[in-house]
């Protein structure tokens, strides 16, 4: 199963074509920046994104292929552990 940084409907855009999600809906929103690649959507529709901007409590991103997303870091990483 595929794990979900940013659960968001990756059918809603803003007038530049860009998506967009709650930041409160992040599971750590706190690791949300402008820059860094997330997986969005949720698992039964997901796509690896750069976040954009983040603004007013949302979060403004773009869909990119895989290869895109490797490049700007490691695309796998440890699940959380709950505290």
């Amino acid at each position: 199963m595929i794990y979900i940084d940013l659960p968001a409907d990756l059918n809603m855009e803003d007038d530049q074509q860009r998506n967009i999600a709650r930041l409160a809906d992040a599971v750590n929103p706190d690791a949300i920046r402008a820059g860094c690649v997330v997986v969005a959507g949720s698992p039964g529709g997901w796509s690896w994104a750069i976040v954009e901007e983040i603004d007013d409590g949302f979060v403004y991103f773009r869909q990119v292929s895989a290869h895109e997303a490797s490049a700007h870091g490691p695309l796998i990483a440890p699940l959380p552990r709950p505290a």
